[in-house]
């Protein structure tokens, strides 16, 4: 298999990447169409303990694995990599039907906790894509870890491929039987998805492994479990704090008298949140690829490289990031007439100024997402996790005092403290 260079690679997956979130961008527009502002809501409702379980099991997986791969490949040892393969493999089938099942036996008291017993339906509908994330998971990792960012790329465009087709087409013809019937349909498109983008990968790893399959597994210092903890559990407080707001924000607004706290939440999670994570993607392509790339130099005590390829990345991720936060930041109203005309006056509003404050994220979020990648591969997660949770702890504390009395609002001023004390405090990490 033909290994691309760090900058190919980078460039491979972030085209890819871009295509995928564009593709999910018309995807999430046109379901906000369908499903209205109060179904957008309830779709919003489900995706937190969803990217929860996934961290929880499955995140750590892709950088775990590349990390691991790279860092023998680099040593020439190709049947430890086999080894590798087998107890990651192993891992990510019991981790996913664990998940999976887990979901569903939970669906209902989660439904309950979100103050909407209907929404049980839409755990189950997505449930099974927790499997087929974990076990794509482990073969995303072996491209990445051999240097082939092309594959991975071209994965996440045909998961969001079917997912659009199948999404609107199911949240359509189940809308005749109610709104949360059309969300579970657009929910399950999204297990649909997951599966061929996990087929996809498996297919291209029987064409690409031929050679590599026939070296006997011999046996490896590094442990799976050591090298996947640190990275899951830096990984996980993202969805972490996400789950919370989705049992929290609900409930804060309502006591604040918010008599549309579910459409409010719907907004600013759904349409806003879509728009302002679309330029983002390039700075996660950067940090994907960083982590195997600077395992490979740390491995080879390449100082020089480590920086360079530092600095580059956090210098590209600014210049792309500045146009699309300068773009939401002061042409907000006009995007959202232009994207969202389904939505009230009122609504559309609401969401310009959401988008308008939120805004900064996109600088922060790319930032962070380098610094996070950068520190990970130099096997520094620890650092990653007690900044990212100091300041996830202060965002929910923020929302707390401030949501009842300030509506939706609040919530986007806490994110933007969230991501800049993350961000400085892991640059202050890296350069210390």
């Amino acid at each position: 298999m033909k290994k691309q260079t760090f900058a190919k690679g980078t460039l491979a997956l972030a085209v890819c990447s871009i295509i995928a979130k564009g593709l999910g961008g018309v995807y999430r527009i046109s379901l906000t169409s369908v499903l209205g502002a109060e179904g957008i809501g309830y779709y919003q409702l489900v995706f937190p303990f969803f990217s929860l379980v996934l961290a929880l099991l499955a995140s750590g997986v892709p950088v775990t694995v590349s990390r691991l791969v790279s860092g023998e490949l680099s040593a020439d040892n190709t049947g430890g990599v086999r080894t590798l393969l087998q107890r990651s493999l192993a891992y990510a089938l019991a981790a996913g039907l664990l998940g999976g099942v887990m979901t569903i036996a939970l669906s209902r008291l989660l439904a309950g906790i979100q103050s909407t017993d209907g929404v049980y339906i839409c755990y189950v509908a997505i449930a099974p894509a927790i499997v087929f994330v974990t076990l794509a998971g482990v073969y995303k990792g072996w491209f990445l870890g051999n240097g082939n960012m092309t594959t991975v790329g071209v994965s996440q465009v045909a998961e969001v491929i079917v997912k659009l087709a199948f999404g609107l087409l199911a949240a359509t013809y189940f809308s005749r039987y109610g709104i949360m019937q059309s969300v579970a349909g657009a929910l399950f498109a999204v297990s649909l998805g997951e599966f061929v983008g996990f087929l996809y990968v498996f297919v291209r790893y029987l064409f690409a492994s031929k050679d590599f399959r026939r070296v006997m597994p011999t046996p490896v210092d590094r442990r799976f479990f050591k090298s996947l903890l640190p990275v899951t559990f830096s990984g996980l407080v993202f969805p972490v704090v996400a789950f919370i707001d989705s049992v929290s924000i609900v409930n804060l607004l309502e006591y604040g008298g918010d008599v549309r706290a579910v459409t409010h939440y719907g907004l600013l999670t759904g349409p806003v949140n879509s728009l302002i994570n679309m330029p983002i993607i390039f700075a996660m392509s950067v940090a994907v690829a960083i982590v195997p790339a600077l395992a490979s130099s740390l491995a080879n005590y390449e100082v020089v490289s480590i920086k360079r390829r530092t600095a580059t990345s956090v210098k590209v991720c600014f210049i792309i990031a500045f146009p699309f936060f300068a773009g939401c930041a002061f042409l907000a109203p006009e995007i959202v007439s232009l994207l969202y005309p389904a939505l009230s006056s009122s609504d559309k509003s609401l969401t310009a100024t959401l988008m308008a404050i939120s805004a900064i994220d996109i600088l922060l979020l790319s930032l962070l997402e380098v610094f996070n990648a950068v520190l990970t591969g130099l096997g520094r997660s620890k650092p990653v996790l007690v900044n990212v949770a100091t300041a996830g702890s202060i965002k929910i504390l923020l929302q707390v005092l401030f949501a009842p009395r300030f509506g939706i609002v609040a919530c986007a001023f806490a994110t933007i403290v969230f991501y800049s004390v993350a961000m400085f405090a892991n640059a202050y990490v890296y350069n210390n």
